[in-house]
This record gives structure tokens, C-alpha cells and sequence, in this order.
């Protein structure tokens, strides 16, 4: 009978998850298992202008906008523009670093805000704009999650190029991030 009840007892924990999540406890406790971080946010904010796009014409257009949630940077960083416009090359390049994407469409003066969701082990949070003729170091940018999810973060999007004053940018740039002084748009291919 005691036997018929403790089998109970752990047929309805193990259909609740409770042994799994004890068992991974008790591991915590002694020092077997390190504790997984928990899920967390970063809200970004994104003002595009009203040259959005326009590249070095004189009209703005709506901009594709990506948002990358990443374990870690370093393919992030090296892929090609290219890359970014085939969704299976993008896969195939990012790997295991890439968690998720997300897509939205930005018209020229709108402001888009957003609380983005990371995984447990989502490390950094990267933008990428699909701009006409793209600045070429300013089309991406990547952030520190961490650093992030407090104030969050907030992207300027312009003619070829973004811009941000947060001190959560991992990017390095040669010039500020928050000017746009030596960002040159390319000629638009035509």
C-alpha cells in the first residue's frame, strides 16, 4: 500500500515536472549543476527619420529592420550584408549562436517600440537594417543583453545608416555612435 502511494506521489510529480525540477535543485545545491539564468527582456526603442532609406536620393522608403537574439557576437559580426538577405545563408552562417529573429517594417517618422524577449541564454541582442545602399559600418549593430535590459535601448534609423547613444553597444566603431558625421551613403544601384 505504501508503495502503491509513493508511485502515486511520483507519477503526479513527474507529470508536473517536479522530480526534474527537484532533482536539477538538489544538483544546484551541491554544486554538481550550475543554475541556468532566467529568461529576460530588453526594451528597444527605434526613431526612424524621414530621410529613412533614402540612401543618397532625396526620398525616404520603408526599411526592413531585424533584431537577432544571440549567444555570442563573432559570426554575428562577420557576416556579409549579403548574408542577410537569404534567410537559409543567415542560418548556415550565424549557427548555434542564433536564438531567434525578428521582423518588422519601419516607414520614414515612425517610432517603433518593442519589449524583445531572450532566452535564458541569450547573451546579446543584434540589429540589422536592410538599407537600399548601406553605410558600410553602420547597417548593424550588436548589443550587450545584460547591459540592456535596465534602460534598453534606443536606434536612430536614417538614410543608409543607424545611430544609437546606448552604452550597451558592443559594436566597435571609428567614430561616435551616436553621429552620423562620417557615415557616406554609396550611389543607390540603379
Amino acid at each position: 500500500m505504501a508503495l502503491a502511494g509513493g508511485l502515486l506521489l511520483v507519477s503526479g510529480c513527474a507529470g508536473h515536472g517536479g522530480i526534474r525540477q527537484t532533482f536539477d535543485k538538489t544538483l544546484q545545491a551541491v554544486g554538481l549543476k550550475a543554475a541556468a539564468p532566467p529568461p529576460h527582456s530588453v526594451p528597444l526603442r527605434f526613431q526612424a527619420g524621414d530621410n529613412l532609406n533614402a540612401g543618397d536620393g532625396e526620398r525616404g522608403v520603408s526599411l526592413v529592420v531585424r533584431v537577432y537574439q544571440l549567444r555570442e557576437r563573432k559570426r554575428f559580426e562577420d557576416a556579409a550584408f549579403e548574408v542577410y538577405l537569404d534567410e537559409q545563408r543567415e542560418r548556415d552562417v550565424l549557427g548555434d549562436d542564433l536564438l531567434g529573429v525578428t521582423e518588422f517594417l519601419l516607414a520614414p517618422g515612425q517610432r517603433h517600440e518593442v519589449l524583445e524577449p531572450l532566452p535564458a541564454d541569450g547573451r546579446h541582442v543584434g540589429v540589422v537594417s536592410l538599407f537600399r545602399a548601406p553605410a558600410p559600418t553602420r547597417w548593424r549593430l550588436v548589443f550587450d543583453a545584460g547591459k540592456a535590459a535596465g534602460e534598453g535601448v534606443t536606434i536612430g534609423l536614417h538614410a543608409c545608416a543607424m545611430t544609437t547613444p546606448g552604452p550597451a553597444l558592443e559594436t566597435v566603431l571609428a567614430t561616435p555612435p551616436h553621429s552620423l558625421s562620417s557615415s557616406r551613403c554609396p550611389p543607390l544601384r540603379r
